[in-house]
């Protein structure tokens, strides 16, 4: 079963200089990011109430498959979906 929250579930997160996660805290509980599985950025809906946000898919050191993002407008970290 997957988890998914549409407007994410907000996180702390480490990055580096290409602004790609390597570390985040979510309820209080840090996640080493082993692998980026895949990015993307969404840019959408200009004309209502812009949503400008880039992916990252990634699977941590314990397992955890989750999708995070990087919200470009406010500049806030959620996670958007976990995988079971």
């Amino acid at each position: 079963m997957t988890h998914f929250w549409p407007e994410g579930q907000p996180i702390e997160v480490q990055v580096d200089e290409l602004w790609t996660p390597l570390l985040f805290s979510w309820n209080g509980t840090p996640h080493p990011v082993q692998v980026i599985v895949d990015r993307w950025r969404v840019d959408e809906e200009w004309w209502r109430g812009r949503v400008w946000r880039e992916y990252f898919r990634l699977i941590t050191t314990t397992g955890l498959l989750v999708e995070v993002f990087h919200d470009l407008t406010s500049g806030a970290w959620c996670v958007q979906r976990v995988y079971d």
